[in-house]
């Protein structure tokens, strides 16, 4: 299954990317796709080295609209069996120590090189033709906002898990993501992140109202908070068991 996480700039969102991948790993072969063309850290938070990024395969960001889907798709097959990340040089996919694998779509890095639009293309042409062996799980972690959905992203997977803070703009964003996904007749999950005893009644409350329906809630973790801000592996307590439960309510585990 090909999934998307998206949310908020802010709202946790690569955190619990790599924190459903370390519960998923244990079965399935998992794939983060790195959507994010501004994010730094995700490498790090993974515990991977960062991968050259795919664009670069490609000749650069700004051969990619010249080629178009089909070249694309072409330069990214192997003996006809269409795209697998199997098959992607080894410099473009790097590995966590419970072989996580990590591919990189390409990052805004230089001052006046032009909108990420390329990147949202490749990514959505990527999705929309991969192929999926048996037991491999694709987590995208999408740009921040709503991007993404401008760009079509979301046609290439399967479905959407929305990551949620406790603030009324998060839950806006969802509530469209949501409204977008169900005319494509994909499956939309939202979970509450960074919930505290103070913020979980309003927040649910308010979500209810917006006719979105929770899939869970990720309590804050000062272990997710502490590592993330030192850069360093992700660790996790309470979060790390809210995920593993909210994984097994959408029976993925």
């Amino acid at each position: 299954m090909k999934v998307m996480i998206c949310g908020k700039g802010g709202s946790g969102k690569s955190a619990l990317t790599v924190l459903i991948a370390k519960v998923l790993s244990k079965n399935y072969e998992v794939y983060v796709v790195d959507s994010d063309e501004s994010n730094t850290l995700l490498p790090q938070i993974l515990g991977a080295g960062s991968p050259k990024p795919l664009v670069e395969y490609l000749g650069g960001k700004k051969d990619i609209f010249k080629r178009g889907e089909v070249n694309i798709v072409n330069a990214l097959i192997e003996a006809g069996e269409g795209i697998k990340l199997a098959n992607l040089p080894s410099e473009y996919v790097s590995s966590s120590p419970e072989d996580i694998k990590l591919v990189t779509i390409g990052k805004v890095r230089e001052l006046g090189e032009g909108c990420a639009c390329p990147f949202n293309f490749l990514a959505k042409t990527l999705l929309k033709n991969l192929l999926l062996e048996d037991r491999e799980m694709i987590l995208v972690d999408a740009d921040a906002g709503l991007e993404h959905l401008g760009r079509g992203v979301e046609e290439g997977c399967d479905a959407a898990l929305a990551i949620v803070d406790p603030t009324a703009e998060s839950l806006m964003l969802a509530k469209i993501l949501k409204e977008e996904l169900t005319k494509m007749k994909k499956k939309f999950w939202l979970v509450i992140n960074k919930v505290t005893p103070e913020t979980a009644d309003i927040v649910m409350s308010k979500a209810r109202n917006m006719g979105l329906e929770v899939a869970g809630v990720v309590r804050f973790d000062e272990e997710v908070f502490k590592s993330s801000l030192e850069g360093v592996p992700l660790t996790a307590k309470e979060a790390l068991v809210d995920i593993t439960a909210i994984l097994r309510e959408i029976h993925f585990i």
